[in-house]
């Protein structure tokens, strides 16, 4: 008789088990279901990788910007990148030689 105590009845048994299965239930689907951590994650991946992005043209941004103004205040640098697109001065030939054939 002193077992029968100590014996936990069926219904006591699948309370716990439907406890257990909840449980795993519940942190299953935390990890892999919409808005857990496995999409946590990837959304943190992802904005590290836009914010890379937006430092690099920002960067870009910047130098350009300088180049810009270099051109406004240098006449020196303005004649320069004019020389480069193939512009001249007033009276000047200009002589432009084909690039070499990609062998």
């Amino acid at each position: 008789m002193a077992r029968q105590k100590y014996r936990l009845s069926h219904k006591k048994e699948a309370y716990y088990i439907l406890c257990i299965v909840s449980v795993l239930v519940i942190l299953v689907f935390s990890v892999f279901g919409p808005g857990g951590y496995r999409d946590l994650r990837q959304s943190q991946k992802e904005l590290e990788r836009q914010r890379d992005r937006v430092d690099r043209l920002e960067r870009e941004n910047f130098e350009r910007m300088k180049s810009i103004e270099k051109l406004r205040s240098d006449r020196g640098a303005l004649e320069g990148y004019a020389r480069e697109k193939g512009y001249g001065r007033e009276g000047e030939i200009i002589q432009q030689l084909p690039s070499p054939p990609a062998k």
